[in-house]
């Protein structure tokens, strides 16, 4: 058997493999907007599995450090799914990096339970960075009717794909609200003006779910501001009473999926939350709007995927959600030198000198070597010699801070690089320590350590789950 990357003559064999072995169909549409790649197991020319491979930008760090990273999301990975191939597959992971060189790391979802699936992606170098937790409400009751004469805003619930729906407006206002929820916070795929609108129309699972946005909206009859197009504000779902209504702002919008005509337990899913400086108020009215939109479809159960840091998590149950079960994200570096590489032309000012060396056990040590803006690599050694300095290539520009080296183990280094570890933590509890014949850190070394990997919240929306 061989392991290759599939070509694009070969994708259409890619996706019969996957409709054939269960799972959710994927579309040749959905394989192009989401740049899809994969990994083929086959024998001599007949393709046995497939690994399939998303490629994505995410932040992993907000301002003022701006890191982005280039990752593979898996999704309905026969790799680890079929069982008589586990043994072949989890023993090619070594190969992956060569075979998908633009990828710094791979991503994955997992539901947080033990099963051989789980045990295979361990034995392949993955490692948990981030708890998503699955909160329902169950409505037995419809919810109780809008207050029109006390609602603040009015609301508009929109279909993506139709023509009544101004994406340009919409767009540009949502990516402001979503700008004041989530701009101190990692972990999702990159945002933007016209990110929305082909996401929905594109996604995954777009035969399978019921796209909407609820938004709410400040305005006044006949004041300022632009005519948003929409629903009628004679919708039963809409806070405004029943004539043309003038909107200015978007206060806050919730993307949610209705999944009732396919499945045997419909649900309506909350895809994506925002408010605008994380208005509790706001984000109440559309859960409200929500389970009234659900209930008129006669569904019953209203779900929120999140992330364990999400900043509605609190008032989602406090609203009645309750947390049932959770998913793992796993991810696998590929490339960590070349992402170290990187990172240390856009060090922090404060440790631009930074010089660290990072050795995990059966692991190539990983250096951070400071470098201009430019890519020179800077030697910061104090005696050292500037001319042979010069001649390998180097500045010489002497520090007073001498070189870290520290000793991790596998998920502790994952964790670190993509800043999801509390490093005063990790020294104190020996997941993180100086190599053998180093001294411990001094306070100030762990200071210039948590600057230069800063631990981030991260956050996950379900709208980007495939």
């Amino acid at each position: 058997m061989a392991l290759v990357r599939i070509t694009a003559d070969q994708i259409p064999a890619a996706l019969s493999l996957l409709a054939n072995f269960g799972g959710t169909e994927r579309s040749l549409d959905s394989w192009q907007h989401d740049r899809m790649t994969a990994l083929m197991l086959s024998d001599k020319s007949d393709p046995i599995a497939v690994m399939p491979i998303a490629q994505r930008t995410i932040d992993i760090s907000p301002p003022p450090h701006n890191r982005h990273l280039s990752v593979g999301w898996l999704s309905s990975n026969q790799f680890a799914s079929r069982m008589s191939l586990r043994r072949q597959t989890r023993e090619t992971h070594p190969d992956w990096a060569g075979l998908l060189p633009e990828l710094d790391a791979l991503l994955v979802i997992r539901r947080d339970e033990p099963s051989l699936a789980a045990r295979w992606y361990a034995q392949t170098g993955f490692h948990d960075v981030l708890s998503i937790r699955c909160l329902y409400l169950d409505m037995t009751s419809p919810p109780p009717p809008p207050q029109a004469a006390t609602a603040r805003y009015h609301v508009q619930v929109v279909t993506p794909d139709t023509p009544e729906f101004d994406a340009r407006r919409w767009q540009s206002e949502m990516l402001s609200v979503y700008r004041e929820v989530y701009s101190a916070i990692g972990g999702p795929r990159l945002r933007h003006e016209t990110f929305w609108q082909p996401a929905l129309a594109h996604h995954y699972y777009r035969d399978h779910y019921q796209f909407q946005i609820i938004g709410l909206w400040s305005g006044d009859k006949g004041g300022r501001g632009d005519k948003v197009t929409g629903e009628s504000s004679c919708h039963p779902f809409t806070l405004s009473p029943c004539h043309p209504v003038t909107l200015s702002n978007l206060m806050g919008y919730a993307v949610v999926g209705w999944s009732g005509w396919h499945s045997k337990r419909p649900r309506m899913d909350i895809l994506e939350l925002a408010t605008r400086q994380w208005d509790t108020a706001v984000a109440s009215e559309l859960l409200h709007t929500t389970c009234q939109l659900a209930w008129s479809k006669n569904v019953r159960q209203v779900r929120a995927v999140i992330s364990a840091h999400d900043p509605y998590r609190g008032h989602l149950a406090r609203s009645g959600f309750v947390d049932r079960w959770g998913y793992l994200m796993l991810a696998k570096w590929l490339n960590p030198q070349r992402y170290l590489n990187k990172l240390s032309q856009n060090l922090p000012p404060e440790v631009a000198d930074l010089s660290l060396t990072l050795t995990t056990p059966g692991q190539v040590p990983l250096t951070l070597q400071p470098h201009t803006k430019s890519g020179i690599p800077i030697e910061t050694a104090q005696h050292a010699d500037p001319v042979t300095a010069l001649m390998q290539g180097k500045i010489h520009i002497p520090s007073n801070h001498p070189p870290l080296h520290l000793q991790a183990d596998p998920r502790t280094l994952t964790r670190l690089l993509l800043q999801r570890l509390d490093i005063t933590t990790a020294l104190q509890d020996g997941s993180l320590f100086p190599t053998p014949n180093q001294p411990p850190l001094p306070p100030h070394d762990i200071t210039r350590l948590s600057l230069a990997f800063p631990w981030t919240p991260w956050i996950f929306h379900m709208l980007d789950y495939i």
